[in-house]
């Protein structure tokens, strides 16, 4: 992982201490299994212990700092005495709406990651973890305050040092990253030869570094994986044992209960009935709240419930609660839609009779809304769409109550006639769109979960950075469709929305039309382009963007579709790079600049930006393209999209303006 990636990303973090621990662990303590309810930096102060993190093992001595992600198994086995920090926190990133900062996240989210690193001047992060334990014990709101200040210098501080010594957090080995694939990919089709090949090694070596250290093989490991899920949903949902094997990855309820038996000794449906009687002693679950260490005054009891002493005296926050709190949603959903379902259920049928819902093969009245609500049943038939970066999803054949929440992919539904009942906001402001989005509702920013379910949909579709705990919880509502955001040019999106809504043929006919006005048009352009080059230029609050073909302002169509040529540093970081924007400053500007220039201010800061420290600027009447009157102005808002309806539009104006008419 890259310093720089993370160094960026935790800029936009919005963080929450939620407690601050010292800790001393003796050498014949028994270790025991602990998840981790939230993100945690554990930092060694003395002694030195083993420590593994799901399935790496680390040797941590004094001075070493260990990050582990919320939900990740920790074991701490100490030799002698051992005294260390365990500092838990939880952070959200608020990120600018361009794909420059969404790309990182797959590969750089700092707060996703588990690493090992040795800061080299560790006295001075002792120093202040030791300031921050101080104010964070003393009950004093205003020194828990400090406390929370301190924790956001503890990480400027470690990674200033990383950055100046040069060196990188040090990522777990093999095992451990094969482990935490299964455990977030274990919904889709995997197969050992797809594993190996996906980190780089042979079946043999990778089956063998099973057997050697957990005594198993990867195949049963992703099989224990998807149990545990399996027996937390049987717990915990009304979902079919249908609908449960589509989410754990089996292809059907027979094969699942099949697995099940074998894995547990029960089938689903007698496991169920028993731990309603709590007849089973042990209930497997993928979260165990159990204690890392025996439990003195202030740590947690290995009880299912946490000791509190420690916040009488202290101040601290209760993880119990906070893991309660962060679920509360998630309940308020499935009450809401159980609720709905016995509305339903209790509706008598027309005609007065009551409606029957326990005949062969009909959904019962404790399905999701996702298969049980009126819309949905009307359509009567449903199909089954997939995809590379997120594998298999039920969804409606002809889905009729569709709510997007990508935002800005919304003009792909509307090109193929399908008008969504509901989008997030900047989903409504194209400009390009008007006349077409009378009807749909705007929720906001989508967060609002509960508006989700009063709009009763029966599809759901939303961008990959939307993170795993709300991606679970609108599963509870309808179907959703998670898109990989920024991996498929604009055409190969629409096709994928064709694909979710049954509406191929339509995306295809858009395509072949799209790449016939492009081949009438493009001899033309480039022959009155020639070799000039040609930038894309957005002034903000802060500075300049220079755009490549990853992010929308015309791009695709000057980059990808024309061919034209770009201004070097444009084509070295976002059209070979990986970035779609890229921020510099006014001094930069000729080295961004091209002989042609579409611009718009930035048109998403907050406030009135209006770009006249850049346009009246001396450096910019001095550009050739100014001088020439080659600077063509685009929509601020309507070009940040890339779907079908506005490239129509962008396409004309780009064209109009290159040839001169």
């Amino acid at each position: 992982m890259r310093l720089d990636e993370q160094i960026m990303l935790w800029n936009h973090a919005s963080v929450k201490v939620l407690d601050i621990r010292s800790i001393q662990a003796e050498g014949d303590s028994l270790a025991r299994s602990y998840r981790l309810p939230a993100n945690a930096y554990i930092c060694s102060s003395r002694g030195s212990a083993t420590v593994r993190l799901d399935e790496e093992t680390y040797r941590m001595d004094g001075g070493q700092v260990l990050h582990g992600p919320a939900g990740a198994r920790l074991q701490l086995v100490a030799e002698k005495t051992f005294e260390y920090w365990l500092v838990l926190y939880k952070a959200s990133l608020s990120l600018p709406r361009t794909r420059r900062w969404f790309g990182l996240l797959p590969s750089a989210n700092p707060f996703r990651q588990s690493y090992s690193c040795k800061p080299p001047y560790p006295l001075v992060l002792q120093t202040q973890l030791e300031q921050m334990h101080h104010d964070w014990s003393s009950g004093d709101p205003m020194l828990t305050l400090r406390a929370r200040a301190r924790f956001h210098q503890f990480v400027w501080e470690l990674l200033h040092q990383l950055e100046q010594a040069g060196s990188s957090p040090m990522p777990p080995e093999l095992l451990a990253q094969v482990t935490q694939y299964l455990e977030l990919h274990y919904r889709q089709p995997i197969s050992l030869e797809q594993l190996a090949a996906t980190f780089g090694c042979s079946v043999s070596y990778l089956t063998k570094l099973f057997r050697k250290r957990l005594q198993t093989s990867p195949m049963r490991r992703l099989t224990g994986i998807r149990m545990e899920a399996t027996a937390h949903l049987l717990l915990t949902s009304e979902r079919t044992l249908q609908q449960i094997a589509e989410q754990v990855g089996y292809p059907d309820a027979h094969t699942l209960s099949r697995s099940f038996k074998k894995h547990y000794g029960y089938a689903p449906s007698r496991y169920k009935e028993m731990a309603s009687k709590r007849s089973i002693p042990e209930l497997p679950g993928p979260h165990t709240r159990s204690a890392l260490l025996p439990a003195p005054d202030g740590w947690y009891s290995v009880n299912e419930f946490e000791n509190h002493s420690h916040l009488k005296r202290r101040g601290g926050v209760s993880l119990y609660s906070t893991k309660r709190s962060a679920t509360l949603t998630a309940a308020t959903l499935m009450l809401g839609v159980s609720l709905l379902l016995s509305a339903c259920a209790s509706s008598p049928a027309p005609g007065g009779a009551e409606a029957n819902n326990t005949g062969n093969g009909s959904p019962s009245a404790n399905t999701t809304a996702a298969t049980n609500t009126q819309e949905a049943t009307t359509t009567g038939s449903t199909r089954t769409y997939t995809s590379t970066a997120f594998g298999s999803i039920t969804v409606p054949d002809k889905p009729e109550r569709i709510v997007d929440l990508t935002g800005s992919a919304i003009g792909n539904l509307l090109q193929l006639d399908i008008k969504p009942i509901a989008s997030v906001d900047y989903g409504l402001v194209n400009p390009f769109h008007d006349g077409l989005l009378e009807g749909i509702e705007n929720i906001g920013d989508g967060s609002n979960l509960e508006a989700i379910l009063e709009l009763n949909p029966d599809l759901i579709i939303v961008f990959s950075y939307v993170g795993d705990e709300i991606y679970e919880q609108l599963t509870q509502i309808a179907p959703t469709v998670r898109l990989e955001y920024g991996a498929q040019k604009p055409s190969e999106l629409l096709l994928e929305f064709g694909k979710i809504t049954g509406k191929e043929q339509e995306a295809e006919a858009w395509v072949k039309a799209w790449d016939a006005k492009i081949a009438e048009v493009k001899p033309a352009v480039q022959e009155a382009v020639g070799d000039r080059t040609v930038a894309i230029m957005q002034p903000h609050a802060k500075g300049i963007y220079a755009w490549g073909n990853k992010g929308g302002r015309g791009g695709e169509i000057i980059y990808d579709e024309f061919e034209l040529t770009p201004p070097a540093l444009v084509k070295q970081h976002l059209i070979d790079g990986e970035l779609a924007g890229q921020d510099f400053s006014l001094e930069q500007l000729p080295d961004y600049a091209g002989d042609i220039i579409f611009t718009s201010i930035f048109g998403w800061d907050d406030g009135e930006v209006n770009g006249s420290a850049v346009y009246d600027s001396a450096i910019w009447k001095s550009l050739d393209a100014v001088k020439n009157g080659l600077v063509y102005n685009i929509d601020p808002q309507g070009y940040y999209y890339n779907d079908p309806i506005s490239l129509d539009q962008q396409l004309e104006f780009i064209t109009t303006s290159l040839l001169g008419e």
